[in-house]
């Protein structure tokens, strides 16, 4: 009995101490515990920031530690460092406002800091953050002032991040041989830095706009290097974002096939690494290739998970990518109605993305810089041989010289673009005036018709004597009628251009040039 007494009171004890036992730690709150314990620093600063970095920018409490820390001690660098992590947390959470928020927060103590690098990676990632809102023009300025900052310091791994960053700007805006320019300028700093990471990132950004411009022999061929290098790199993780731009080459191409198959190489990873941005763009861009080859259940519901997607994480440019391949699907079934409700949707988000207006502000703001910097050069040239007394009088007159020359080009820029502006306002003045003019004298000469004779079944039977296509009758009944183009196309449920084109052949076949003189001949017939 002793025994089983005794048996009882291990059993009952070794039960409570494994059910009182804490689960053990992990690496990276073990090492959390240790830093705790350290005296406040801008050491330990460092090293909480660099823990959230460790867990994939997952734990934000560490931030806050590290941000509490670096104020009780008052340590600028470490706040303004808690800061730019506090916006790389946001930015991956795509809270791009409140990123851009903590970001110029970052910038406010570093005016006081003497953390060059630290500052150039705020104004970095400040300036992506902004490209993220569509604000192009301000997203240029932080850029371009981290570049000056990067070229004075002679950093080129820093040189060659901003001008990537640059290109960005120039695709968002949709001027991709600007965007090659800065890409290409990047990626001979790149070869000089000999690394790869950075070879591979732009290789695929020139593939990328070599898309765009329908350049698909030369984006094959940079999106192939990026892809090589890529596998290299990242082995054994497959390359998602080039297996996406691959897929996304080829559906341009006209190859649905083989985009949807590099569009299923890529889903499965980016879904693992929880890049929804380019998990929608995926589903959305796999979703129309499988509309050209008439798989209309399956490319529906790709589409659809691709939107439901990008409007969780607000994501304009596969919102908008979203309606559009929406549009093609109902034009493709026949749902015109539908595909014009889908298609002014993808209008509105298009128009808040591209914004004409911020292109001409990315351009005015070039000739800035621009005309800074050649200032600087100026004041440079002008220190350095300020102690040549020989020579003072002619370097004075020759920086007077380039700064009227400088001053005179901004003013003939600003001129050319105004007169330029004013025409075009002139001419669309001229036009509309042109297309009442145009309304009016048809409207008399079909009133005159009237008069003569020309009703509708007399229009019929001179309409079977012409060689024209049932499509270019209905449309030439119209003009007849006094109908615009808009008008037209609105009645007969077709675009504006193929009203166009209708006409051009009509006014071929009647060997007319104007709708004036479509009238005249039905009258002479």
């Amino acid at each position: 009995m002793l025994f089983i007494r005794k048996f009882i009171i291990f059993l009952a004890l070794t039960w409570s101490f494994f059910s009182t036992a804490q689960p053990p730690l992990s690496p990276v709150d073990s090492l959390h515990q240790q830093i705790l314990k350290m005296p406040a620093s801008p050491a330990k600063v460092k090293k909480l920031i660099a823990l959230n970095e460790k867990a994939h920018y997952d734990r934000p409490d560490f931030i806050e530690e590290a941000l509490e820390t670096a104020k009780n001690i008052y340590d600028i660098n470490g706040i303004a460092r808690a800061y730019n992590a506090k916006g790389l947390v946001a930015k991956q959470n795509n809270n791009f406002l409140k990123s851009i928020e903590y970001y110029k927060r970052a910038l406010v103590f570093l005016d006081k800091s003497k953390d060059t690098v630290l500052k150039i990676n705020c104004l970095n990632n400040l300036g992506v953050s902004l490209r993220k809102i569509n604000d192009e023009k301000s997203a240029y300025k932080y850029y371009m002032e981290a570049y000056n900052l990067a070229k004075k310091k002679q950093d080129k791994i820093l040189m060659a991040r901003v001008l990537n960053g640059i290109g960005n700007v120039f695709v968002n805006t949709e001027e991709y041989k600007k965007a090659l320019f800065y890409f290409k300028k990047s990626l001979a700093l790149e070869y000089e830095n000999q690394n790869l990471k950075g070879q591979e990132y732009n290789f695929a950004n020139i593939g990328e706009s070599f898309i765009y411009t329908k350049q698909f022999d030369s984006a094959e061929y940079y999106l192939k290097k990026s892809l090589q290098l890529a596998k290299l790199l990242y082995k054994p993780v497959p390359p998602a974002i080039e297996y996406n731009l691959m897929g996304f080459l080829y559906k341009n191409k006209g190859d649905d096939k083989k985009a949807i198959y590099y569009y299923n190489l890529a889903l499965p990873v980016l879904k693992k690494q929880k890049i929804k941005r380019y998990v929608a763009n995926t589903y959305i861009n796999r979703g129309l290739a499988k509309l050209g080859l008439n798989e209309f259940n399956a490319s529906w519901k790709d589409i659809q998970k691709g939107l439901v997607i990008a409007k969780k994480i607000k994501s304009k440019e596969n919102i908008s990518l979203a309606y559009n391949a929406m549009v093609q699907y109902y034009a493709k079934q026949k749902n015109y109605k539908k595909a014009l409700e889908a298609h002014i949707l993808a209008e509105k988000f298009h128009d808040s993305i591209v914004n004409v207006t911020a292109k001409n502000n990315i351009i005015s703001t070039q000739i800035l810089y621009e005309t800074k910097e050649k200032d600087e050069k100026i004041k440079k040239l002008a220190k350095e041989k300020a102690y040549q007394k020989l020579n003072s009088r002619r370097n004075f007159w020759l920086m007077i010289a380039i700064l009227v020359i400088s001053s005179a080009i901004i003013i003939f820029l600003y001129l050319f673009f105004s007169l330029r502006r004013k025409n075009k306002d002139l001419e669309l003045e001229q036009k509309n005036s042109a297309i009442q003019s145009y309304i009016l004298k048809i409207k008399e000469l079909e009133k005159k018709m009237k008069e003569k004779g020309l009703d509708k079944i007399d229009l019929n039977t001179k309409l079977k004597t012409m060689d024209l296509t049932k499509r270019e009758k209905d449309v030439l009944k119209l003009i007849t009628e006094g109908y615009t183009n808009d008008q037209i196309a609105e009645k007969m449920f077709i675009s504006k251009n193929t009203v166009k084109s209708h006409i051009k052949n009509i006014y071929m076949k009647l060997d007319v040039k104007n709708r004036i003189q479509v009238v005249r001949k039905l009258q002479s017939i």
